[in-house]
């Protein structure tokens, strides 16, 4: 198996005032983008961890082991360092609260986007997520590690 990665973020804000007769438009652009390749070094990772979910008030992720089903087989994904973590709050009015392996607040239809490229990814090896019972989210995790 071989993994290749694209994290992608684009803002782009367009401001205008009006005067009596000018106009003045500003534009503000900010992209990021870093493509993770197979590996186990800087800028590399080797599995991905997604899932849709419904929260039971608390999540725990333990990252050095998360079952996970697989076209069809249940196996067990176990990072050894992350590079990036996407939550998409989907929920229209609960927030999330996320600490642990990273930390953060998502809002209802917010998302947390961290990536850490370097080789040594973020070790900490439990991911928390707080909120109230029946908030819907989507996870993704990308990192080193392997699939057992």
């Amino acid at each position: 198996m071989s993994l290749s990665a694209e994290i992608f973020c684009r803002i782009v804000g367009i401001e205008t005032d009006t005067a009596d007769i000018a106009t003045n438009t500003r534009v503000t652009k900010a992209d990021y983008f870093k493509a993770l390749s197979d590996g186990d070094g800087a800028g590399q990772a080797q599995i991905i961890y997604s899932d849709a979910r419904t929260s039971a008030g608390t999540d725990t992720f333990q990252l050095s082991s998360l079952a996970d089903a697989r076209d069809g087989a249940a196996v067990t994904i176990a990072f050894t360092a992350a590079k990036a973590l996407y939550i998409e709050n989907t929920h229209a009015t609960n927030a999330i609260t996320v600490t642990g392996s990273y930390s953060g607040s998502v809002p209802a239809g917010g998302v947390l986007l961290a990536v850490n490229p370097t080789a040594a990814g973020t070790t900490a090896n439990t991911l928390y997520l707080a909120s109230t019972v029946g908030t819907t989210y989507r996870i993704v995790i990308v990192g080193e590690g392997s699939i057992i």
